[in-house]
């Protein structure tokens, strides 16, 4: 069976890989050979089964599988979960398994098609249940469930001729998500300072889309802008707002480039209610304005 969501548009023969699952119970085809999945576990807890250890994961929490994975679990108390299958290579044509696999990807650091290789190169690697499982804070589980509903909502409403592409949007968002912060900004010892930068960085990361001001991250975390701006210079080379906009950017490049919604769209998705001011902006930190990127 092909896990994908096809076209509702009379004469219009269109496949996008991707599946949306709702469950509460174990999800249907987790263990599934032709797909990564995302699993969000919303209410319960289940016990997985490695082979070698067993693992008590209560929610909320982030399973990662990829295609060779073999999910062996129990419920201990019901559960709630959310899952997304996807090929890679609605990412990137090129993202075939045998390439992602081969490694191929790894040696195009600082190219656009190694920038997309890093929202999926995490399911290439050998693993461990201790790495494909993350427990998440409220508020992380809150955005990505966001992320996985809008996707959902693409693939079943198809809206507008755009679904497609909106719907791969949706879902690189997630990777981007999960990558930026909840892996690279998960340091392997926390100091204090340490653990204040993770926290801010997260809501940023979790309110991309939202107007976030200076002030409201210093009333939020209670920091004064001095203190704020040295935590950012310490750990990112850069002050907080600088760094917001270069997530901001970065997500947009990726959307750019990757589908075909709107600029007008893009510029929302990432904070930018006011497109004009984002293509100055744009081409102000890139070099072009966000059509010549998309069409170089």
């Amino acid at each position: 069976m092909r896990l994908c969501t096809e076209c509702h548009w009379e004469d219009w023969d269109r496949i996008v890989d991707i599946y949306p699952e709702r469950c509460d119970t174990i999800p249907e085809h987790v263990n599934d050979e032709d797909n990564y999945k995302i699993i969000l576990l919303e209410k319960g807890s289940i016990e997985m089964n490695s082979g070698k250890e067993k693992r008590l994961v209560k929610a909320p929490a982030l399973i990662e599988l990829s295609q060779r994975d073999k999910f062996e679990c129990s419920i201990k108390s019901g559960i709630k979960a959310y899952a997304l299958y996807f090929n890679p290579t609605v990412i990137r044509e090129e993202f075939t398994y045998d390439k992602i696999d081969s490694g191929e990807f790894r040696s195009t650091w600082g190219t656009s098609i190694y920038q997309d290789y890093v929202l999926i190169e995490r399911f290439s690697k050998s693993s461990t249940y201790g790495e494909t499982v993350m427990e998440l804070t409220l508020n992380s589980f809150k955005r990505m469930k966001e992320l996985f509903v809008s996707t959902e909502k693409e693939l079943q409403g198809q809206r507008d001729g755009f679904w497609p592409c909106r719907s791969r949007s949706y879902l690189m968002e997630l990777l981007y998500f999960i990558v930026y912060t909840l892996y690279e900004e998960t340091p392997e010892e926390e100091s204090s300072d340490q653990d204040e930068f993770s926290k801010i960085t997260e809501f940023l990361n979790e309110h991309i889309e939202e107007q976030i001001t200076l002030d409201l991250i210093t009333k939020k975390f209670a920091i004064n802008r001095n203190k704020l701006n040295a935590l950012f210079v310490k750990h990112s080379s850069m002050t907080c707002m600088n760094y917001l906009q270069k997530l901001r950017i970065d997500l947009a490049k990726i959307l750019l480039s990757k589908t075909e919604i709107p600029i007008s769209e893009v510029s929302s998705r990432v904070g930018f209610p006011d497109p004009n001011y984002f293509t100055k902006l744009f081409k102000k930190t890139v070099g072009v304005t966000p059509s010549k990127y998309r069409y170089p």
